[in-house]
């Protein structure tokens, strides 16, 4: 075996060279289970450090990188917006680097956990939410006979609309009131 060799595989796709522990971006897509132009949009939403990129242009990727997807991916399951998951990727990175006081990281982590806390409370914003609009789709579906009345049922879940006249009216926009995200 020639020497430098060992250090390399052969990607059985495209025939090119990588790195042992790199990865190019359809083997980092794959692993993390998300789509290239996601990988792209995360580089561009600096999200993901910019990569390297080889001799030929490819970029080449670390298990870093494929971890760091992976919490994104996690994270935005969980309801946390871009921005959000910006913010705890930089505390991630602070706590990580930052050799200053206990105190200062301790404040870095005090954040991670504000974020979290509040979006605690819109996903039980969100539950309270449902639980309402669950309510009258229920007892439309729980009517004897609702099956054969050859009728949507959305249709006869009409619910009166504050400042409205009549008995009953359809939000005309479909912008029913939702849990919003409190603002401090």
């Amino acid at each position: 075996m020639r020497r430098g060799t060992e250090a390399r595989k052969v990607d059985p796709i495209h025939g090119y060279k990588v790195e042992n522990g790199d990865m190019r971006i359809g083997e980092l897509s794959a692993k993390a289970g998300v789509n290239v132009q996601t990988i792209r949009f995360y580089e561009r939403e600096k999200l993901l450090r910019k990569p390297v990129r080889t001799a030929s242009g490819y970029r080449t990727f670390e298990e870093a990188d494929l971890e760091r997807v992976r919490f994104i991916k996690d994270s935005q399951q969980l309801g946390f917006s871009l921005k959000e998951i910006k913010e705890l990727l930089e505390i991630h990175e602070s706590a990580k680097t930052f050799a200053g006081s206990p105190q200062t990281k301790s404040k870095e982590w005090e954040k991670a956990f504000r974020i979290a806390r509040e979006r605690l409370e819109l996903i039980n914003q969100k539950i309270d939410f449902l639980k309402v609009l669950r309510k009258p789709l229920a007892a439309v579906l729980e009517e004897p006979g609702a099956e054969k009345a050859m009728v949507c049922p959305a249709s006869l879940m009409v619910r009166p609309l504050a400042g409205r006249t009549g008995d009953h009216a359809r939000p005309d926009s479909g912008t029913a009131s939702r849990p919003r995200k409190k603002t401090a």
